[in-house]
Order: C-alpha cells, then sequence, then structure tokens
C-alpha cells in the first residue's frame, strides 16, 4: 500500500470521525447541553438509573445504525464485526462532543469528581448519539451538485440556519447561566471552537455541498467564510436575545458574554 493511499485512509477515517462529532452536535446535542434540566438529572438521579437509562437509548441508537449503517457508500450486507465497531466509534464520538461542549459551556471542569464526569456524559450519550449516527450516512457529500449562494446570498442561507438552532435557546435561563459562570479565558475559548468547528463543517467534513464551498478557494478564503458565518450567529443571536428581552437591565459585559455564548449554537447553525 503506497504512502499516499495510506494518508487518504487515514483522512478519510478523521473526516468520519468528524462528521460524527459534529452530527452529535447539529442535530439534537446543542439543545440538551443547553438544558438545566439534563444537568440536575445527572447530579439528582442514583448512578444505575442513569446507566439503565443510557444503556436502554444506546440499544436503540445501535438498531439505528444497524438500519441505515454508519458509513455513506458501504454495501447493505455489512459484517456484525464492521456494524460494532462502528458503534463503538459512534458512542467515543458522543461522548468527546458531549464533553467538549460541556466543558466549553462551564457546566463541568477538570478538577470536577470522576463521579460527576461520567454521569453528564451518560445522560448526554443518546441524544448525542442519535445525531453522530445520522450524520455520516445522511448528511456526507454526494454526487448531487449542491448549488452554493455566493456573497452576499449566502449570508441569507447563514441568518436562516442561525435563527433555527439559535431561536429556541434565546428565552432560555441556560444563556444566562452559563455566560454569568463561564468567565472571560472559557468565552474566549469559546469563540475560537466555535469558528473552528464551523470551518470543519463547512470545508473539511465533506458534508453535503462541500465540493462546491471549497472547490478553487484558497485556505484564507474557507476561513474568512467561517468567520462571516460565526458573525452572522452573533449578530442573530444578539437580534434575538433582544428581542426576548434577555438584554433588559443588564451591563454591556453580561451582553458581550451571552452573546458569546447564543453565538456557538448559531454559528454551528449557520
Amino acid at each position: 500500500m503506497s504512502a499516499e493511499s495510506t494518508s487518504e485512509r487515514v483522512h478519510e477515517e478523521l473526516r468520519t470521525q468528524g462528521r460524527g462529532i459534529a452530527g452529535a452536535l447539529l442535530v439534537l446535542g446543542l439543545g440538551m447541553s443547553f438544558t438545566m434540566e439534563t444537568w440536575w438529572l445527572s447530579w439528582q438521579l442514583p448512578i444505575g438509573h442513569l446507566t439503565l437509562v443510557s444503556g436502554v437509548g444506546l440499544v436503540v441508537v445501535f438498531l439505528l445504525v444497524r438500519a441505515i449503517g454508519f458509513r455513506q457508500g458501504v454495501d447493505d450486507d455489512v459484517p456484525l464485526g464492521r456494524i460494532v465497531t462502528d458503534f463503538g466509534e459512534l458512542v467515543l464520538q458522543s461522548f468527546v462532543a458531549a464533553y467538549v461542549t460541556l466543558l466549553a459551556f462551564g457546566v463541568i471542569d477538570l478538577d470536577d469528581s470522576l463521579s460527576t464526569v461520567v454521569r453528564l456524559g451518560l445522560v448526554q450519550v443518546v441524544p448525542f448519539g442519535f445525531g453522530a449516527a445520522l450524520a455520516n450516512r445522511l448528511l456526507t457529500e454526494t454526487d448531487v451538485p449542491i448549488e452554493e449562494e455566493a456573497f452576499p446570498h449566502n449570508l441569507v442561507v447563514f441568518t436562516i440556519g442561525a435563527v433555527f438552532v439559535t431561536l429556541p435557546l434565546a428565552p432560555t435561563d441556560e444563556i444566562v447561566v452559563v455566560a454569568s459562570t463561564a468567565g472571560w479565558p472559557r468565552l474566549a475559548v469559546l469563540v475560537v471552537l466555535s469558528v473552528g468547528v464551523v470551518h470543519l463543517v463547512l470545508h473539511e467534513l465533506e458534508f453535503r455541498g462541500h465540493r462546491d464551498r471549497v472547490e478553487d478557494r484558497r485556505h484564507l478564503f474557507q476561513l474568512g467564510n467561517a468567520v462571516m458565518a460565526y458573525a452572522v450567529g452573533a449578530v442573530v443571536g444578539a437580534v434575538l436575545l433582544f428581542g426576548v428581552g434577555q438584554f433588559e437591565g443588564r451591563s454591556l459585559p453580561e451582553l458581550v458574554q451571552m452573546v458569546i455564548v447564543v453565538s456557538f449554537p448559531g454559528a454551528t447553525g449557520a
């Protein structure tokens, strides 16, 4: 096997894993991560109960993987060993996406007890798993071309996506709680993480429409496109926060913190 072939296989595997993690965020994960009730459930319910519920949920996810497959372009007759391996990867992707998100939001910290971390992971892994299961199979690049809108028309597409994801989150208390407790260093990391996730989704992970987005475009242009999508997410988030009254009686630093927090799901949706 040539070095070039090996490198391509490694890159494809990394894209597959990345699509799963991004899909875990996009489909259900962000909504669950922003729900305080799920945090409380992880702290209050017995560990045995959480394990049982998560186990049942993961069985459903496994059946979903068995029914629709996990990877684009594979035959229907997939060996059971391959399905089990794919499912193991999916669970790992779900935990990674959940913990990165919870850490970025300040829901967990590096000095939290192992029990707390495990409990939060058990609550989040099933909804993240559904997203990861769907991403690689349904959202990957296909031979059917998807025309990419050029600037400024792509701003409309970015805005629609940002509104779709941000609107249910903007009125919630979770935005205020995360913004007030995260701290500026964590929020700065969240900005970088947001732009990075957008760049990966648009230009690296080969989601649908990828070919048109990267064709004959330099990396600097791609990064600028990701920053523009983040800016759209931030503006949409600010407008929605203002519209639902979240800005009332708050200082400018508090407003900026809230916009940074809501920009992560907004930019990801864009």
